[in-house]
């Protein structure tokens, strides 16, 4: 007899190894539901070894700056205009913060012999059919252009030959967002004949990739963020645009685009992940890494078939903050672990992560009443 299909609101986490992709059943926009499979799927994989497992027995504390310190944090205001200057400037601060960050990981991984290989999968993975995403000009200016963008919280980064991607939270009604992304194609050449413009993985004779340097967009990622909700929205880490940056990376390999953000969904507060594995397409359903009672940073990284998603854990107290780190063998098609990356006595911050081969290095900042913040590392070992 075929399990009943879980409701779309049920939490999605599969805390041990699954090999293979499991079918999907899909309803609205948001969670996926797993059918009669999972079952089987659980059963022959229960006592498998995990797919991830740490290298350090715990955190090793390190002599790097916090890059929660140099230079200090500022708040997010949700009030903030995206095109003020002071949002430019605290926009440039929390990129050098981010890339600071995951530059203290990389002499780490260097020196991890995992590094030197890699996770091969045998998985056969049947891709998910996705609406074409839309390809309405969005201006050809250094960010897509978008009135309701909220301040500090685009980040763009290079998917190579074929251009640049940007994510962003962009304002809705009633306190809540959606989050957007938008590509800007590559062009190898501009004519005023649309058919004779061609731009490096797009389709040639498009009217708008023909617009040398024009962003398209906007592709929907999720649009389910309930807003403040109540009075304990403050205490759950989002009222409005007052909330983390969503984090994004574009793997070499495939040139999947990765996405992982945290909002305040239907079924409440967690840390989500969702790909788009073709430009043209729309993104693929999110999926729920882990949910809890508030929310925190989220960063992903990615190194051929491996994501990483690391976040402040959202069922740690806002004094006892804890970082987690889910992975994925699959090039983000299914998380197979969630782990707990720092210990459960100091206050856990600001959380990167870095993927080279089999390896995964988490870092993060913990801070103490009356002291200065500490720059923690954990290495881990992805497993065949």
């Amino acid at each position: 007899m075929a399990l009943p299909p879980v409701r779309p609101s049920a939490p999605f986490r599969i805390p041990f190894r699954i090999p293979f992709r499991i079918p999907f059943r899909w309803s609205g926009n948001r969670r996926r539901q797993l059918t009669a499979p999972l079952a089987l799927a659980l059963l022959v994989t229960a006592c498998e070894k995990p797919a991830v497992s740490w290298v350090d027995a715990e955190a090793a504390a390190t002599n790097f700056p916090s890059p929660l310190v140099y230079p200090p944090y500022v708040a997010t205001d949700s009030t903030l205009e995206a095109s003020s200057l002071y949002a430019d400037f605290l926009l440039t601060q929390d990129l050098w913060r981010e890339a600071g960050g995951t530059s203290l990981l990389e002499p780490t991984i260097v020196a991890m012999p995992e590094a030197k290989d890699s996770v091969e999968n045998h998985a056969t993975l049947p891709p998910v059919q996705t609406a074409p995403a839309t390809l309405t000009s969005l201006g050809n200016g250094n960010a897509p252009a978008d009135s309701m963008r909220c301040a500090r919280s685009i980040r763009i980064v290079s998917a190579g030959a074929r251009g640049q991607v940007a994510v962003w939270w962009s304002r809705g009604a009633g306190g809540r967002v959606r989050l957007a992304a938008a590509w800007r194609d590559s062009m190898v050449t501009a004519s005023s004949d649309a058919t004779a413009g061609a731009t490096a993985g797009a389709v040639v004779g498009d009217p708008v990739a023909a617009l040398s340097g024009a962003w398209r967009g906007p592709i929907l990622v999720d649009s389910l963020d309930q807003g403040p909700g109540d009075a304990q929205a403050a205490d759950r880490g989002a009222y409005g645009c007052a909330r983390p940056a969503p984090s994004v990376v574009v793997d070499n390999k495939y040139g999947y685009v990765h996405v992982a953000y945290a909002l305040t969904g239907p079924e409440g507060p967690g840390v989500f992940y969702a790909h788009q594995m073709d430009p043209r397409s729309q993104f693929e359903p999110p999926i729920a890494i882990i949910y809890g009672e508030r929310m925190g940073d989220a960063r992903v990284a990615v190194d051929g078939d491996v994501v990483a998603v690391v976040y402040e854990d959202p069922n740690s107290g806002l004094g006892r903050r804890k970082i987690g780190l889910a992975v994925s063998r699959t090039s983000g098609h299914l998380f197979e672990d969630r782990l707990t990356a720092s210990g459960g006595i100091s206050n856990a911050r600001d959380p990167h992560v870095i993927v080279r081969g089999r390896a995964v290095v988490v870092g993060w900042s913990e801070t103490a009443a009356a002291s200065d913040a500490i720059f923690r590392l954990r290495r881990a070992r992805v497993e065949r």
